[in-house]
């Protein structure tokens, strides 16, 4: 337990930029967390976040934290995270990271997957209604993994086609504020 605590404040201390204060990464971070140390266990966590920054300084974290320590588990974080930048920032540094840790397992399955978009606007905008069915649909497709019985790698290839089609969205599905 010790070396999950050491670890874990690495985590934080990488995570947050250095000589910028907490409180200057507006728009919020988005963090899953998954941590298991039950033997047969399944813990499953997904983040889906949309952060809007009108601020000079873009650090805004999005963390996929999986964590076990235990026997026959599976454990799986899953973050996704867009930030929505409508100022011309003079610090532009988002920080995005997936860590997979196991911790003398014995046939676990760990996995951890984070993938933050950044989209630079001239103003306020907003999801389209389309944009907006699509981001419920992959939140709903994300939860559902939770049910599958996937391979690890099948898992890794749901969630990069889920990325995929995140990123499709945020960069693609987006209209001024004030437009339907």
């Amino acid at each position: 337990m010790r070396k999950f605590l050491i670890a874990l404040a690495a985590l934080v201390a990488v995570a947050l930029p250095s000589g910028v204060p907490v409180a200057a990464q507006a728009g919020g971070d988005n963090a899953a967390l998954a941590i298991n140390t039950r033997d047969g266990k399944t813990v499953y966590r997904i983040a889906i976040k949309v952060s809007r920054n009108d601020t000079g300084v873009v650090t805004n974290t999005n963390i996929a934290f999986a964590y076990a320590s235990c026997a026959d588990c599976q454990t799986s974080a899953i973050a996704f995270q867009a930030v929505l930048v409508t100022s011309n920032p003079i610090i532009d540094a988002p920080t995005n990271m997936a860590i997979a840790w196991n911790d003398q397992c014995d046939s676990c399955t760990t996995f951890a997957d984070a993938n933050q978009v950044t989209v630079t606007t001239d103003g306020p905008v907003h999801f389209t209604p389309l944009g907006n069915q699509m981001l419920a649909s992959i939140r709903h497709d994300l939860h559902a993994l939770k049910h599958e019985d996937l391979t690890l790698g099948e898992l890794a290839a749901t969630v990069n086609q889920l990325a995929d089609q995140f990123t499709l969205v945020v960069t693609t599905q987006l209209v001024p504020a004030g437009n339907p």
